[in-house]
């Protein structure tokens, strides 16, 4: 057989089954679609998750900082340091002045 013979074989045989070809390559085609679109699900998942953690740490850090508010502004803490850095007190009925508009 002959080089030619050999090519016109390999020709005709590409004619009568380019069909099968074409879906060969469709086939590889979806198959490398099928592994990055999973490579990307997997990139997702996993950044997904960071962000549900950076949410649950900064839902954490909120709640302290209301505590940590809430025992700042507590009405006792208020009136102590008042009392001790500012020297105030509590108005007794004598020193009451009523302001009347004229």
């Amino acid at each position: 057989m002959s080089h030619i013979q050999l090519e016109r074989l390999i020709s005709q045989d590409w004619r009568e089954h380019k069909l099968v070809a074409l879906l060969l390559l469709a086939c590889i085609a979806s198959a490398l679609t099928v592994v990055y679109l999973a490579h990307l699900n997997r990139q997702l998942t996993i950044a997904q998750d960071m962000h549900y953690q950076q949410r649950d740490q900064l839902d954490t850090e909120w709640r302290n900082l209301l505590l940590e508010q809430r025992s700042l502004a507590e009405h006792s803490r208020v009136e102590d340091i008042a009392r001790r850095r500012l020297n105030m007190q509590r108005p007794s009925g004598d020193s009451d002045i009523m302001v009347r508009p004229q």
